[in-house]
């Protein structure tokens, strides 16, 4: 534990090899060491983060609910100091510290889903769907599936995601998986979504009828753009269609060549 940056890429490297029991011994070793540290820099606040934030992805990996949450809390109590820090430096939160908040938050609701905590849950994906996440708005859904049995009561949640369907964008190709994304980049496999509408418009799970017409035309509209992209008469890649219809080139190819020279 000399080295704390050499103990978490060591970690991560384990988790990568699907050694999650060592890496979970190490991940709660160095959060120990860290929290144990009285005053921390910022540098020393941010690996402290870091190092939560793979403690709790290590543990709900292994499905450790409760410890998972505790680390969890502990995490969202240490990145708001981390924040606080950074704003009394003057540093602004950039995009990539926006999407981890997001992610933080999301992880949230999903250990509060497998404990049972429908409010709960939909708290922590509410900061998600805020952003136009799919993924959140579809956990959402099954919050209330796996909690309630039924779609009776989510009627609410299900019009936000038919909503927000509509919102974020057409479907784009990255390699050979169509997804959705949102405003902060943040991506969600069209199969997951089609899959779950396929499920959740069939009578038995209570759905009110206009809201399941609602949602059977937005999986026809995911289903054709998904033909409309294998059949070349839509872009695979929603920028490049942009780029194509205004005629407009997305690089000033001239001016790169002066700067690159």
């Amino acid at each position: 534990m000399d080295d704390p940056v050499k103990v978490l890429n060591q970690l991560r490297s384990y988790v990568a090899d699907g050694r999650l029991e060592i890496s979970e011994v190490m991940a709660e070793e160095l959060t120990s060491l860290l929290l144990s540290e009285k005053k921390r820099t910022i540098q020393r606040q941010e690996l402290l983060v870091l190092a939560l934030r793979d403690h709790s992805n290590i543990l709900e990996i292994r499905q450790k609910w409760k410890l998972s949450m505790k680390a969890a809390k502990i995490l969202s109590k240490e990145s708001t100091k981390l924040r606080h820090m950074r704003a009394k430096e003057g540093v602004r939160e950039n995009d990539v510290e926006t999407v981890l908040k997001i992610e933080d938050s999301m992880q949230m609701g999903r250990i509060n889903l497998h404990l049972g905590n429908l409010k709960k849950a939909l708290n922590g994906f509410s900061v998600a769907t805020k952003a136009g996440h799919i993924e959140a708005y579809l956990l959402s859904v099954e919050a209330f599936e796996q909690c309630k049995g039924s779609l009776k009561k989510a009627t609410k949640v299900v019009k936000q995601l038919e909503k927000a369907l509509g919102e974020c964008g057409p479907v784009n190709r990255e390699k050979d998986e169509f997804i959705l994304i949102s405003k902060n980049g943040l991506t969600t496999s069209v199969e997951r979504v089609n899959t779950s509408l396929e499920r959740w418009i069939q009578p038995s799970l209570g759905l009110k009828q206009d809201v399941a017409t609602a949602l059977t035309t937005r999986l026809q509209s995911l289903r054709k753009q998904i033909a409309s992209i294998e059949s070349g008469e839509q872009a695979a890649n929603a920028r490049l269609q942009t780029a194509i219809d205004s005629l407009q080139p997305t690089v000033d190819y001239h001016e790169y060549s002066q700067s690159s020279r």
